[in-house]
């Protein structure tokens, strides 16, 4: 364009433009240099930010599944060095036994030997029941069964013993709903709301609960009332007054404002998400004064005494493969064992042959769940799978059942033969012992890739298929050399599983490693800053830069020309 005027100067638009192109450009190269950011705004490169990122993520994720197969690894070195210590004094057990069968002692020398051979099944079994990673016990069992709350009714009806059990006495339990309250002396359900002492599970609105709505209830709702208050009272005459009530179940409490009652009333207590009503007698809470409100709080604590929730529960995992047990398929959405309990979760262990009434189908079989002894009574000689259940009882109404529903090989005579209570009493061990969801660690980037550990008891009872030894005879002696034998084999099979595992962790690892450095270098491609190339474009920007300077500071020079014009 010519330079005709003084008031348009194009030259000096034109200088301005590129100077503000070239200063833009040495701007977006020192934030990239600065921050080592290929893309310091998604318009840089929409593109790469959003391939880019999904690898940062990844490789985010991958260093925190690299600490996790370490985890899993040191996990696994605890319970290696636990079995190594077992597997070092069944060999001294072993010793013991083979000193035992000479027939240079006499009984008093044996109980001698007898006496340090107890005592180190006694130490098997408190290795086994100790032994653990940040609270996890590792060896007692399938790393703690894995027990879940039966999401429906339907399952809770499906877990009752009503028919076909060894148990007579669990014919008085039946399920109506997930969680239940019972009175634990009768088994009689408390869950109508039609009488004094009944209570249940409601909503907000007081309808009862139902189906999935269960499995929002606070773990706390199992076991028995305690510590029943009234405090707060604002005594009335005519209305009978108002009190804050209040009760402790699973050491939490539930409290709720109540008026007093002139008749039978039900009343509503809460811990803020959970809300379990309560049905009582006509006057039953009168806050006239201080007499009978201290009356109302004892006759609180006396309706409900023996007021109890139990939890009905899925005992996943149990698996009877390659035991004498094996078919036994239980009841569709149950399996082979469920459990009414007063927890949110059990220990399955230790199942034991207990004897029999010396008749036909009297056999009796006990198993600890938490510390407590279960008993199933009655059950068939031959174990037939007609018989239907195992039902493991407590003496405050809780209970396990194991539906031997499917299984096909009936035992010869369990009251009679040792090689039947023997082979019954292992496939039930070795089956919870399987049980639960053990341990799993993600070693990828997503919850799909991941290493299960999950590892089979190592006491005692599990170690010798359920046999109690002995070497206070020569006789006993030799039966234990050969169990030991038996349990040093099992012992060792452990070892094998736990090295098994280890190396898939160390594999892993390895793996993991390589995706990080391979995923965080096309990371680095996409986004990372290439200095080199960056430097030389801000050095060509600077210059760029001022050489539009100079040749602006020319420009604005040029509508001084005219003036010579009307000079």
């Amino acid at each position: 364009m010519a330079l005709n005027s003084i008031n348009t100067n194009i030259a000096a638009y034109s200088a301005q433009s590129n100077i503000g192109k070239a200063s833009s450009s040495a701007s977006a190269s020192i934030a990239r240099l600065s921050s080592g950011n290929r893309i310091t705004k998604a318009s840089d490169d929409v593109a790469a930010l959003s391939i880019g990122t999904s690898l940062r993520t990844g490789v985010t994720t991958l260093k925190t599944a690299l600490l996790n197969a370490s985890q899993g690894s040191s996990l696994l070195a605890v319970a290696d060095g636990a079995l190594s210590q077992i597997s070092e004094i069944l060999q001294r057990q072993k010793a013991i036994a083979t000193q035992a069968s000479s027939g240079s002692l006499g009984d008093s020398e044996r109980g001698f030997l007898n006496q340090e051979f107890q005592n180190l099944s006694a130490e098997i079994d408190r290795i086994a029941g100790t032994t653990n990673f940040n609270g996890v016990k590792l060896i007692n069992g399938g790393l703690g069964t894995s027990t879940s709350l039966a999401s429906t009714d339907a399952l809770a009806v499906a877990m009752t013993p009503a028919s076909a059990t060894a148990s007579a006495a669990g014919t008085a339990i039946v399920a109506t709903t997930a969680i239940q309250a019972y009175n634990s002396n009768t088994l009689a359900s408390l869950n109508a709301s039609t009488a004094a002492g009944d209570t249940k599970l409601v909503t907000v609105a007081n309808a009862q609960l139902a189906d999935a709505a269960f499995l929002d209830v606070s773990t706390a709702v199992a076991g028995k009332f305690s510590n029943w208050k009234i405090t707060d009272t604002t005594y009335g005459v005519d209305a009978l007054g108002s009190a804050n009530v209040s009760v402790d179940i699973g050491g939490v409490t539930f409290s709720g404002r109540i008026s007093g009652n002139p008749a039978l009333a039900d009343f509503k207590l809460t811990n803020g998400n959970t809300n379990i009503e309560f049905t009582v007698a006509a006057d039953a809470l009168d806050f006239t004064n201080a007499g009978t409100t201290a009356i109302s709080e004892q006759g609180l604590a006396d309706t409900f005494r023996n007021a109890t929730y139990y939890r009905n529960s899925v005992v996943s995992g149990v698996d009877f493969s390659g035991t004498a047990l094996e078919g036994a398929t239980g009841l569709a959405g149950v399996g082979v064992a469920a459990a009414r309990l007063t927890s949110s979760n059990a220990v399955v262990s230790n199942f034991q042959y207990a004897g029999n009434l010396g008749a036909a189908d009297s056999s009796r079989i006990t198993v600890d769940i938490n510390g407590q002894t279960f008993t199933a009574t009655g059950i068939d000689d031959n174990v037939v799978a007609a018989q239907g259940k195992f039902v493991f009882q407590s003496e405050d109404g809780q209970f396990l059942i194991v539906d031997i529903t499917g299984l096909d090989t009936p035992f010869t005579n369990i009251r009679t033969s040792k090689t039947d209570q023997n082979n019954l009493i292992n496939a039930l061990n070795v089956g919870f012992s399987r049980a639960g969801s053990g341990l799993d660690f993600q070693v990828g980037s997503t919850s799909d890739d991941s290493l299960k550990v999950s590892l089979s008891s190592a006491n005692s009872k599990s170690l010798t298929n359920g046999k109690t030894l002995s070497v206070a005879t020569a006789e006993d002696a030799g039966i234990a050399g050969n169990a030991l034998d038996a349990a040093i084999a099992k012992v060792t099979s452990l070892r094998a599983d736990v090295g098994a595992i280890q190396s898939r962790f160390n594999f892993a690892s390895a793996n993991i490693e390589t995706s990080i450095q391979n995923q965080d270098a096309a990371r680095g491609t996409l986004l990372d800053t290439d200095v080199a190339g960056e430097s030389t474009a801000y050095a060509t920007a600077q210059v760029q830069m001022q050489a539009g300077i100079a040749v602006l500071a020319q420009a604005n020079q040029l509508p001084q020309n005219l003036l010579k014009l009307i000079g």
